[in-house]
């Protein structure tokens, strides 16, 4: 990696290694908390680790960057034609494509990129969290011994969750990588044509920005109800177990929860990097496919302001 890139990518690899030192703290507590005489024999099925401190380490800065990593790359170089493709399909005979070929090299914002991605995969996860998704995700005596012994449903969920989140983060970052991929390609599409002799407004947008609307609202919403469930049924679990030694450990575990898409958007930050670094390939690989559908025209946007006549 050259001297420009590592400069570029300092602050991400900084708080990287914040969030590596933030996860062996959190899950070391974790472990001395909830498992003080030691962890079960087996807690996730298919993972051959016997302790949650290990396995939250793995999942957390193993797997779930990995299925990232897996997902920019699909998303990019799979999906992103195919959108492209569509749009041009249902929309070009009503739109004008071009290419903003000048367009500007932005610096990485790890907010901007991943924060939305992974609102779109806790609540995923979510949808999928179900009893029987759980019974196949963990160990039976680990499922006892929280729920019975312990009283700490909450943390049960949190486990089969982060499970659920290696497959989740890497299908949302799948579907929010043609969205980087497209806007940093410069590909546009306007109206400006059609309504140039109308009422109508006119309307400069690139693929990639009309593709991340879509996706935001479907994101914020979701994770707004899957907060309200969340919430809802931790009051009633609160409230059943009531008097229980291991009760007032489902609060800790409930903002673990919570805080999810707060903490788990640095696990993008290996997958931002790695798009980032492959910026020029992936930048002519779009464009040639553009020009194979006839996306060749080279696009200046500008605009210029007039002062409106007074007698109108």
């Amino acid at each position: 990696m050259s001297t420009e890139k590592k400069s570029r990518y300092r602050n991400l690899i900084l708080l990287y290694v914040l969030y590596i030192v933030f996860w062996f703290i959190l899950s070391a507590i974790m472990s001395v908390i909830i498992f003080p005489e030691g962890t079960p024999n087996a807690v996730i099925q298919f993972i051959p680790v016997d302790d949650v401190l290990s396995i939250l380490v793995i999942v957390f800065l193993v797997l779930i960057p990995i299925s990232g990593i897996i997902g920019a790359l699909l998303g990019g170089y799979v999906l992103s034609p195919i959108i492209m493709i569509l749009h041009k399909f249902f929309y070009g005979s009503k739109k004008f494509y071009g290419i903003q070929y000048e367009s500007r090299e932005q610096k990485v914002s790890l907010l901007k990129s991943g924060f939305y991605p992974v609102l779109l995969a806790v609540n995923l996860s979510f949808i999928f969290l179900t009893p029987e998704i759980i019974s196949s995700i963990l160990e039976a005596d680990v499922i006892i011994e929280l729920t019975i012994s312990l009283r700490i449903p909450v943390f049960i969920r949190i486990l089969s969750q982060t499970i659920l989140l290696i497959f989740t983060f890497g299908a949302s970052t799948v579907l929010f990588s043609p969205v980087w991929l497209l806007k940093d390609s410069g590909i546009v599409f306007t109206t400006k044509e059609k309504v140039e002799n109308s009422n109508e407004t006119l309307l400069i947008k690139s693929i990639g920005e009309w593709f991340q609307t879509l996706l935001k609202g479907y994101a914020g919403i979701g994770v707004i109800f899957t907060y309200i469930f969340v919430i809802y049924d931790f009051i009633i679990l609160f409230i059943a177990n009531l008097g229980f030694p291991g009760n007032m450990l489902n609060i800790p575990s409930l903002f673990l929860w919570l805080g999810l898409p707060f903490y788990l958007v640095f696990s993008m930050i290996p997958a931002i990097i790695v798009h980032d670094a492959l910026r020029k390939t992936r930048l002519s690989y779009v464009r040639k496919i553009a020009n194979r559908i006839g996306i060749r025209d080279a696009a200046f946007v500008s605009f210029e302001l007039k002062k409106q006549d007074e007698r109108s």
